[in-house]
C-alpha cells in the first residue's frame, strides 16, 4: 500500500488520496465523486431512480471506465452482531493482487474514523428507530486517474452512531438484505477532458461545503485529524 494517504469525507463517502498532495493530484477523482453523489441522492429524492447506488453509477460510468464490477446480497443470520467491516471481510474480490491488497490495508482504517464527521454514511437527519436507509461508501484512489470502492447498503431502526461502519448490528437490527458491490474504474481522459470545465462549472462552491479532513494514514498507522476539519 501507499506508505501515505490523506483521508477525506466527500459527502457521504470516504476518499483516500495518495500522498501528502493528494487533493490535488486527485481533484478529479474527488470532483466526479461528489458530483455522482448529489446527483443520485436529488434523483432518488425526487423520484426519478429507485435504487442510489445506481444512479450514482450513472454518474460514474460517464467518464470512468470499469474494469471489474460486483453485485452481492446477504441476510445476517442469528449470530452475534457483527459490524458492516466485518460482513465484507471475507468477500473482497480479487484481494490477492497487488490493488487489491492495498484496498484490503485500507479498509481497517474505517474503523477508526473520527466520529464526530457525520457525513460518513450518508446518514440521514432523523436518527430515530424509524426505517432508514444506510448508505456506506469507501474509495482508494490507487492513482489520480484509478480507483478501487465498495458500496454496503441496508435497512436498519437502530439509532445510528457516527461511524456506522464499525457499529455492531445483530440480524434483528437490519431489515431485509444487505446489499455490498464492489468495483475498480480508470478515468477516461477523453471522455472527462471535454466536461470538465462543465464539472467546475455545476459544483461551485458545493466541494468546500461537502468536503473534510478526516486524518491520514503514514506508514499502515492511521492519525484523525482534528474535529470537521475543512480543507
Amino acid at each position: 500500500m501507499e506508505q501515505h494517504y490523506m483521508v477525506y469525507a466527500v459527502r457521504g463517502a470516504v476518499v483516500a488520496l495518495p500522498g501528502a498532495n493528494g487533493l490535488v493530484t486527485c481533484s478529479d477523482v474527488v470532483k466526479w465523486c461528489l458530483l455522482a453523489h448529489l446527483v443520485a441522492s436529488k434523483n432518488v429524492r425526487m423520484k426519478l431512480a429507485v435504487d442510489w447506488y445506481d444512479a450514482y453509477l450513472r454518474v460514474v460510468d460517464d467518464f470512468w471506465i470499469r474494469s471489474l464490477k460486483t453485485q452481492q446480497y446477504f441476510s445476517l443470520g442469528p449470530q452475534n452482531g457483527t459490524s458492516p467491516l466485518e460482513w465484507v471481510a471475507g468477500m473482497m474480490v480479487n484481494s490477492n493482487d497487488r490493488p487489491g491488497q492495498d484496498f484490503a490495508a485500507f479498509l481497517p482504517h474505517l474503523a477508526h474514523l473520527n466520529d464526530s464527521v457525520g457525513a460518513i454514511g450518508e446518514l440521514p437527519e432523523n436518527t430515530s428507530p424509524a426505517l432508514q436507509e444506510v448508505r456506506l461508501l469507501a474509495i482508494l484512489a490507487l492513482t489520480p486517474t484509478s480507483i478501487i470502492s465498495l458500496y454496503i447498503g441496508f435497512q436498519t431502526r437502530q439509532v445510528l452512531n457516527a461511524n456506522p461502519w464499525s457499529q455492531v448490528f445483530r440480524g434483528e437490527d437490519v431489515v431485509g438484505v444487505v446489499c455490498v458491490r464492489q468495483a475498480r474504474a480508470n478515468l477516461s481522459e477523453c471522455l472527462y477532458a471535454q466536461a470538465r470545465e462543465a464539472v467546475d462549472l455545476k459544483l461551485g462552491d458545493k466541494l468546500s461545503d461537502n468536503l473534510s479532513r478526516l486524518g491520514e494514514i503514514v506508514n499502515g498507522v492511521y492519525t484523525p485529524f482534528a474535529m470537521g476539519g475543512r480543507s
